[in-house]
């Protein structure tokens, strides 16, 4: 359990490290269970998108696509990042604009 909780970070530059803070949210960098934890997290994205686009998984990293032709696919790739975003705030993402 305390793998994922209780961590804080602070950023070194030009040998000086700022102050130290809470982390929220997110993974460790670097850790064997990392990327397992990743997949296991993301694990229902491709059912969010299925038949709107295309999703590229790799490591820790999505990348959403479609070849757009017409009119539908624009619409499509919109409907598919909007269930993207629905599905963020399910999953309680943080999201910053």
């Amino acid at each position: 359990m305390f793998f994922l909780c209780y961590r804080k970070q602070c950023v070194k530059v030009d040998g000086k490290l700022s102050h130290w803070l809470d982390v929220l949210s997110g993974v460790p960098q670097g850790t064997i269970l990392g990327p397992l934890l990743f997949i296991i997290y993301i694990n229902d994205l491709l059912e969010v998108c299925k038949n709107l686009c295309s999703i590229f998984l790799y490591a820790d990293d999505a990348k959403l696509y479609k070849h757009v032709l017409q009119v539908e696919d624009h619409t499509d790739l919109q409907t598919a990042v909007d269930s993207i975003q629905e599905w963020m705030k399910k999953m309680a993402f943080k999201i910053k604009y």
